[in-house]
């Protein structure tokens, strides 16, 4: 199983259309939210209501299943950044979810948590960190998770890909 996950693209599609390129096969695309942009643009990519998609009409969560795994697809705002990930986890064991995917941060972060893989894969447009932009291919294999970290194609430190509104 093959799991790709963005975040927090504000408006750019070329780098999320890049990516679907390169993983044709994966069995899900996720977006964690702040596309302030419209499904039509999101080319198959889930998606939940980010603090800035204030014009566009997403749930607040999602609860994505693929195979055996339940997923939580949230972006992560509604929780203050002191006890985000734990209340985050604690939310997941609740829904039944084994995986958690948020953003809003805009820096990539992979934890585990009560047995709840956390997984924030950064932004496909500008990272705080002073990164590059980035995304998270989460692989289950013989009941095991591996996330990657993967660089945006073509990205360079504070780049503003093509925005589309």
């Amino acid at each position: 199983m093959q799991i790709i996950v963005v975040s927090d693209s504000h408006g750019r599609i070329e780098p999320m259309v890049k990516i679907r390129e390169l993983y044709p096969t994966a069995d899900a695309y996720l977006h964690c939210g702040d596309s302030e942009t419209s499904i039509e643009y999101l080319d198959g990519y889930a998606s939940v209501q980010g603090n800035n998609d204030m014009y566009y009409d997403f749930p607040e969560q999602r609860i994505i299943q693929i195979e055996d795994c339940k997923i939580l697809l949230i972006h992560g705002h509604q929780y203050f950044l002191g006890n985000r990930v734990s209340e985050l986890a604690k939310r997941a064991k609740r829904l039944g979810c084994e995986v958690v995917c948020f953003g809003h941060t805009h820096t990539y972060q992979t934890t585990v948590v009560d047995n709840v893989l956390i997984v924030n894969p950064g932004s496909v447009y500008h990272n705080r960190d002073g990164s590059l932009p980035s995304y998270a291919i989460i692989t289950k294999s013989n009941g095991k998770f591996t996330v990657e970290r993967k660089e945006v194609p073509n990205a360079s430190k504070g780049s503003a890909a093509k925005r589309w509104f």
